[in-house]
């Protein structure tokens, strides 16, 4: 697997690397162009991102080990993003031969350190010999090398990309058999079943999951015996839950009886994610038999917040709505995760009647309970927005900040900008803000 510390490491690699195309850009411009200019020299400046890579790195340092590749993963793509865009800005605007040169030539040095950024760049911009070259050369790069270049090959995906994908579901490095993965299954690549399915014999945990995922997403309902086979075979708790899970999107009635007894497994993500299935059963077949429902209903007394909070959301959706009691104690919990699992259970079962509770939880000692209660409030339509916009000018500043955070999500410019700010203030408060302002940069997958 990358080292985590490699992983932040990438993304002042690749910030160098776009920053090094920028100025051998902005130096082969044969005439005088403003706008061309002003907009690299811009680039160059981070002026085009919100956040600095700087500011970024720091950020992601201080987070636990098991959340930094997503991160990375996210910001990543926003870097990749707007560095296409000034390519293509420069090449409408200029000539294409003066983006296209800089990358071609580190492309033609097989020892340059930023070769396989330059072949993945001009992979997206539909150069075959670029796809060949990364194809040819893709087990020769370092594992950090290969994942990066996957990454950008996966958020511009072509169906020219797909010999690079399949050579990587062979790779070393489990992180790169991932991101190989998610792009095959994205593409709904039906030759990629076989070597996928295989995967579900990897020794890696992520690569595992990952696979369970795809082959679901793949619609492989053939793979069911090997999913009640890895159920049973497997170490892994969250396996384990994973199955569960495929075996209620994959939707056969004979799966039935299979999650009814994980209703009562003694893994919490199983028990959880069982409910979540039988739902899903639920709505495809209008029906469900009354000694399974009575095993739901058991599990609203569960000493897990997930399994209470799922097992109140099935019942809701089958008709079963007598549960705000439940939900009130939830957000009363000295538990914080029983607490943010109550305010969501809020926003997603609309309950108007607990708007107060929510606005309450605004001001939460916990930052994942406040940003779950904007966030529901926001849920609420015009009603939890006029709630929001109230603690957005007259609430603390842990209320302001997520009360933004959530106009944010509804592309409130004005709330962006007061996260912006808020993030480089150099306040205990600025922490918050970037964790929620890179939650909103986030491009999507």
């Amino acid at each position: 697997m990358i080292d985590k510390t490699v992983m932040i490491g990438m993304l002042e690699t690749y910030d160098s690397f776009q920053t090094d195309i920028a100025v051998s850009v902005l130096r082969s411009l044969e005439e005088s162009n403003s706008k061309v200019e002003r907009k690299v020299i811009d680039f160059i400046k981070g002026k085009l991102f919100p956040v600095s890579v700087e500011r970024i790195s720091e950020y992601i340092a201080k987070m636990p080990a098991e959340s930094i590749r997503d991160q990375i993963v996210d910001n990543l793509r926003t870097f990749h993003s707007t560095f296409m865009e000034m390519i293509s800005f420069v090449g409408n605007e200029s000539t294409r031969q003066t983006v296209y040169m800089p990358l071609i030539r580190m492309m033609d040095r097989e020892t340059h350190p930023y070769r396989p950024l330059a072949l993945a760049t001009l992979c997206c911009f539909d150069f075959p010999e670029a796809v060949n070259k990364l194809a040819m050369g893709f087990e020769n790069f370092t594992s950090e090398m290969r994942w990066i270049s996957l990454v950008m090959l996966k958020k511009r995906w072509d169906e020219k990309f797909v010999p690079v994908f399949l050579k990587a579901l062979n790779d070393s490095d489990s992180e790169v058999v991932r991101i190989a993965i998610l792009a095959l299954k994205r593409a709904n690549v039906m030759s990629a079943y076989e070597p996928i399915l295989r995967l579900l014999r990897s020794s890696s945990e992520v690569v595992v999951l990952t696979a369970v995922n795809a082959l679901v997403e793949l619609g492989a309902v053939e793979a069911m015996p090997e999913f009640k086979q890895l159920y049973q075979e497997s170490p892994s708790p969250r396996v384990r839950a994973t199955v569960v899970s495929a075996m209620g999107d994959l939707g056969r009635e004979e799966n039935l009886e299979f999650l009814q007894e994980c209703l009562g497994a003694p893994d919490s993500r199983v028990r959880a994610n069982a409910v979540i299935a039988l739902k899903k059963k639920f709505e495809s077949s209008g029906a469900l038999p009354h000694e399974t429902v009575e095993k739901i209903i058991a599990l609203k007394s569960d000493t897990d917040h997930r399994v209470q909070a799922d097992s109140i959301q099935a019942l809701w959706a089958m008709g079963y709505t007598d549960n705000l009691a439940e939900v009130e104690k939830m957000l009363g919990s000295a538990n914080e995760f029983s607490r943010s699992a109550g305010a969501y259970l809020c926003g997603k079962l609309k309950l108007f009647q607990l708007t107060r509770n929510l606005e309450t939880l605004t001001a939460d000692s916990s930052w994942m309970v406040r940003k779950m209660s904007a966030i529901s409030l926001l849920a609420f339509g015009e009603s939890g927005k006029s709630v929001l916009r109230n603690l957005m000018d007259f609430g603390s500043s842990d209320q302001q900040i997520v009360a933004a955070f959530a106009f944010g999500l509804a592309d409130d410019s004005v709330a962006i900008e007061k996260l912006i700010a808020q993030s480089r203030s150099g306040t205990e408060v600025a922490e918050m803000a970037t964790s929620l302002l890179l939650g909103l940069s986030r491009s999507p997958a």
